[in-house]
């Protein structure tokens, strides 16, 4: 998962200024309990945390060790607290799992916008092969990433498709136990191509029929359960 599809920065003053303000706050909370969240292959992890120390800026929490484990992937976490005028971005600096421990730095006030979608995004197990049947021909790509009314397809080669304009893709997905498998063969609307470097960020959005919808749902469902086994069987 793209961090910066996570957030958008919400500056206040300066980025320095901010900082300074943040860490004024949690020096004046410690032994406190904040808010950590966190998404680990698009799902969302949101746990209480007890600040315990704060040095030289770096804030040091007690964390739960399912989120110390995300930390761990991630290397960042949200910190949320109505201390704060909005959600803040922290860096990890370091992080314990058997210690269940996290320490933080690089404060910024932020808004988190995957908490603005109507539906979760989840990565699929495996990266998964995809058509997209465009004017240019048959483009091959990655299913990165997917939830019920959109996708996002990772392709090495860039290729000038039109934004806002529909075109079928198709793949197929299954859950780690097989129980659920789906061709899927959807027209998708192209909203935004993320083109900084190889390989490239193509987003769609897409309206299944009720039955596509309904073998879409089971899937995401199936896949929380891996990616909650996935994290459990991590930190056992």
């Amino acid at each position: 998962m793209n961090i910066i599809d996570l957030y958008s920065t919400r500056i206040q003053k300066s980025f320095d200024e901010d900082q300074a303000e943040i860490v004024s706050i949690l020096k004046a909370n410690i032994n406190k309990k904040f808010k950590l969240i966190n998404y680990y292959k698009g799902m969302p992890l949101s746990y209480p945390a007890t600040l315990t120390t704060m040095d030289r800026g770096a804030a040091d929490f007690d964390v739960q060790a399912e989120q110390a484990f995300a930390i761990e992937q991630s290397r960042f976490a949200f910190i949320r607290s109505p201390l704060f005028k909005h959600d803040v971005f922290a860096e990890m600096q370091y992080v314990n799992v058997k210690k269940c421990a996290a320490v933080f730095t690089k404060f910024s006030y932020v808004e988190i916008m995957a908490e603005r979608r109507n539906f979760i995004r989840l990565e699929p197990e495996s990266k998964v092969s995809t058509v997209i049947e465009s004017p240019l021909g048959k483009i091959a790509g990655k299913l990165f990433d997917l939830s019920l009314s959109g996708l996002n397809v990772s392709i090495d080669n860039y290729h000038s498709l039109v934004i806002n304009t529909s075109t079928p893709i198709r793949f197929n997905i299954s859950n780690i136990d097989q129980t659920v498998n789906i061709n899927v063969a959807v027209a998708a609307e192209l909203i935004i191509i993320k083109d900084d470097s190889s390989p490239y960020s193509y987003k769609f959005t897409i309206c299944p029929d009720k039955a596509l919808e309904s073998s879409l749902s089971k899937y995401i469902f199936q896949r929380q359960i891996e990616i909650i086994r996935e994290i459990k069987d991590a930190i056992s």
